[in-house]
């Protein structure tokens, strides 16, 4: 029986932990080669690490799936444009996005700080 995302190439952005890690891990299974972007910062976006993102394409290779690991920002154009990259680089084409990043400022919105709300639009849009 054909999976439904056979050899397509998907990036899946915040993919490190959470409902972007499942849906790294559904698309694999579902025969997607994956770019899993997620630069491994805390739920408020601070900090960086590899792990989150190293750690989902391990258990998708596992699995017997095909991935590669990003950890570019979708905050920022060139950043963002070097997850593209990664997928046209390493499979050669893109076929699907799935915009799931995200950051938790834990406030209401008019009482953010220009700076905090300016980070959320960033990562959210």
């Amino acid at each position: 029986m054909t999976k439904s995302l056979q050899d397509k190439v998907i990036i899946v952005t915040g993919a490190g932990r959470g409902i972007g890690r499942e849906i790294a891990l559904l698309c694999a299974a579902e025969g997607a080669k994956v770019v899993v972007n997620d630069p491994g910062g805390a739920a408020d976006g601070a900090g960086s690490s590899a792990m989150p993102a190293e750690e989902v394409v391990e258990e998708i290779k596992k699995r017997g799936g095909t991935a590669v690991a990003n950890f570019e920002s979708v905050a920022e154009a060139i950043p963002a444009s070097k997850i593209v990259k990664t997928a046209t680089d390493h499979f050669g084409r893109l076929d699907g996005v799935v915009n799931n990043a995200g950051i938790l400022r834990d406030m209401i919105f008019h009482k953010m700080s220009v700076e905090a709300f300016e980070a959320v639009i960033k990562v959210h849009l």
